[in-house]
């Protein structure tokens, strides 16, 4: 009987972190480097298409200055849409499947997965700024 009590305890708290959510933390505005301002849009667009590309994400362009980006690790799928110009970014969350998503919180990995691409997309334009010189 008491195997059975643990059993159905590390079943509930196996399941209990598999649905863990936190609010949706979008990326607003961040700033790139100050000589990212000599990137052209279509050099920042590549470089974010680069950076995104790393780490597996697909990424399909809206418009200028406009990108979709989808991941789809296991069974989960997370889009953002990207909007950049030559001074900032914005990665704001678009759709999910198999996140959990109520309309303000989300499955855990997705902030990481975000926070990811929004480091990713600094370093890269700031090396291509670096190049450019």
């Amino acid at each position: 009987m008491r195997s059975l009590k643990f059993a159905v305890v590390g079943i509930l708290a196996l399941v209990m972190a598999a649905c863990r959510t936190t609010p949706v933390e979008n990326v607003s505005s961040q700033p790139f480097p100050a000589d990212a301002a000599k990137l052209s849009m279509a050099q920042i667009e590549e470089t974010i298409i680069k950076a995104a590309g790393g780490r597996e994400w697909i990424v399909t362009r809206k418009g200028e200055g406009e990108l979709i980006a989808t991941y789809s690790p296991r069974n989960h799928t997370a889009k953002v849409e990207i909007d950049f110009d030559q001074t900032a970014f914005s990665i704001t969350y678009a759709d999910s499947t198999n996140l959990n998503y109520d309309g303000t919180s989300i499955h855990y990995n997705y902030n990481r997965w975000v926070n990811n691409l929004r480091q990713d997309i600094l370093r890269d334009v700031s090396a291509q700024a670096t190049l450019a010189n």
